[in-house]
């Protein structure tokens, strides 16, 4: 999958398809983000890395998108993001082991568009509630109030869009890892 794909999705289910454009690319990439990043706690990936031990450190910072290790790091310390040992090695050693990896826009699969635009909008409803109720408790000059309506309605759409990103998300595929 790719950026723009993920945009243009987006962009059509929100109704953002001519300029000028109601949001930003950078707001709706960070909305992606966010979504990407979420996604990656309930399915993420499973990679091999490796790290070169070398005879003078004792720590070893971890893959950026590391999760949690599966094998291979059996018999170190690992806290956080961070291999710890009890020993300087005696020589250079290139440690290889299988973990678990937040995705990044290119290994989402394409299955998973759905799921990106259903969190995408869930996050965006959101927030539109949030705001417009802010601005709804405004009053202008001599007791004027602005009243929206229709924030029950919008507030019931976001929570249906996040019940069917959570539902699919977290639905077993496969045999599991």
């Amino acid at each position: 999958m790719n950026i723009a794909t993920l945009l243009t999705a987006i962009r059509t289910e929100i109704g953002d398809k001519e300029e000028p454009y109601r949001y930003d690319e950078m707001a709706l990439l960070e909305f992606i983000q966010g979504a990407i990043s979420d996604y990656s706690q309930y399915r993420p990936r499973r990679k091999r890395g490796s790290i070169t031990l070398r005879e003078d450190s004792l720590e070893y910072q971890m893959p950026d998108d590391y999760q949690v290790w599966v094998s291979g790091l059996e018999n170190y310390e690992v806290l956080d993001s961070m291999l710890y040992l009890d020993v300087y090695p005696r020589s250079p050693i290139i440690l290889t082991f299988v973990y678990l990896a937040n995705h990044d826009v290119s290994s989402l699969p394409e299955s998973s568009l759905s799921l990106i635009v259903d969190y995408c909008m869930w996050k965006l409803l959101s927030d539109a509630t949030r705001e417009g109720s802010e601005i709804s408790e405004l009053k202008l000059g001599k007791g004027l109030d602005i009243k929206f309506d229709n924030f029950d309605q919008i507030s019931k759409l976001a929570e249906t869009r996040y019940s069917s990103y959570l539902s699919a998300v977290k639905k077993t595929i496969g045999g599991g890892t």
